[in-house]
């Protein structure tokens, strides 16, 4: 039995747009072969770094000018044939879609096998506790995660900052996301990067106060993280491994993965965060089979 990659940015040749092709070349700086490999490459390398399944992001970020709701949809059809090894988190645009938009899109993408929900702040340009009548109550917003807890699906919340050129850094904040854990209870909530680098210690606070909230330690560089994090054994029950490959510096999967179990903390407390909690939390297209 492999590791579990629950956090990727994997496009693929059968999927991908010229627009999102333009921005991953110009704001994620990975070679040109490595956002360019066809599913069957994927699986190739995936096997050669002892990855069980991985998950894609594959939300929409007009505000990025790359794709839309239906984006999900296309790698979902795209890696149907390998469902055992991916795991599609998909999303709506909660500020950019009518109540009945939402609610369609929500339902296409969960008919199709979505495994997860992606709400990224920075780059919708929005709080992610913007259904709150206090802060504008965005009624679509609310939908999502009512949907998503209704449906026992997780949901990633980005924290932190994006360098990506139009992303509005103000909404990462996490202290946000309190108010999501508090309103929907049931709610497995995935913070994303844990803050880093401004809002770190906000998050690991409520990691650990907030049952419903767990870390998704991606984009943080393996060989820091325990600069970021150093009392990460108290939250390795509720943390997941996610390399962000191919985003921006993370080009090689295999590496990323190998370095992020070298950290020097108990085997055990790796082996939640690799294996046990994203196994528990994130499951592959698969399931629906």
């Amino acid at each position: 039995m492999g590791y579990i990659d629950a956090h990727t940015h994997l496009v693929f040749k059968e999927t991908i747009t010229e627009e999102l092709m333009n921005f991953a070349m110009r704001e994620w700086g990975a070679p040109r072969e490595v956002i360019l490999m066809g599913v069957k490459d994927v699986i190739r390398v995936l096997d050669d770094a002892n990855i069980d399944y991985v998950g894609i992001m594959a939300f929409p970020a007009r505000k990025l000018g790359t794709v839309k709701e239906d984006y999900a949809l296309r790698v979902i059809n795209a890696v149907r044939d390998y469902a055992d090894r991916f795991a599609v988190i998909g999303g709506v645009e909660a500020n950019e879609l009518t109540i009945e938009e939402t609610k369609y899109w929500l339902e296409r993408q969960y008919e199709a096998g979505i495994s997860a929900i992606k709400v990224h702040p920075p780059h919708m340009w929005l709080k992610p506790n913007a259904y709150r009548p206090e802060e504008g109550g965005l009624r679509q917003l609310e939908l999502v995660y009512q949907f998503a807890e209704d449906h026992g699906l997780p949901v990633y919340i980005h924290t932190g900052t994006s360098a990506f050129s139009r992303a509005r850094n103000k909404y990462g904040d996490p202290i946000f996301v309190d108010d999501v854990a508090v309103d929907f209870p049931r709610l497995t909530i995935i913070m994303s990067h844990v803050g880093r680098p401004n809002w770190v210690a906000t998050a690991f606070q409520l990691i650990r106060i907030r049952p419903n909230i767990m870390a998704d330690l991606s984009s943080i560089p393996p060989r820091r993280v325990l600069e970021y994090i150093p009392r990460l054994t108290e939250i390795s029950d509720k943390s997941i491994y996610g390399s962000d490959y191919p985003g921006p510096g993370v080009y090689d999967i295999k590496a990323n993965l190998q370095e992020f179990l070298s950290i020097p903390i108990p085997k055990e407390a790796i082996k939640k965060m690799v294996d046990d909690n994203p196994r528990r939390v994130l499951k592959p297209l698969s399931r629906n089979r």
